[in-house]
């Protein structure tokens, strides 16, 4: 297994030929991070851990992107 970080929160895990990014925000300029990945997990909703345009472009040009999240919180 191979666990890589980039920017300030985004790690990408890759194992037997598989990848998964987890938690790859704003703060996470470089584009090898999303390189052929499987899955993404975002762990919550601040800015540093999830930016919804760079999601929803993986996910357009990925059909095998799966997206795992927690519910969206509404506090005030």
């Amino acid at each position: 297994m191979q666990l890589t970080k980039y920017g300030h929160a985004c790690v990408r895990v890759e194992d037997r030929g598989r990848a998964l990014v987890i938690d790859p925000g704003t703060m996470t300029p470089e584009p090898e991070a999303w390189a052929e990945i499987e899955a993404v997990l975002i762990t919550h909703e601040h800015f540093d851990h999830f930016e919804p345009e760079r999601l929803r472009a993986a996910a357009a040009g990925n059909s095998v992107l799966t997206i795992y999240t927690c519910p969206v919180s509404h506090d005030t």
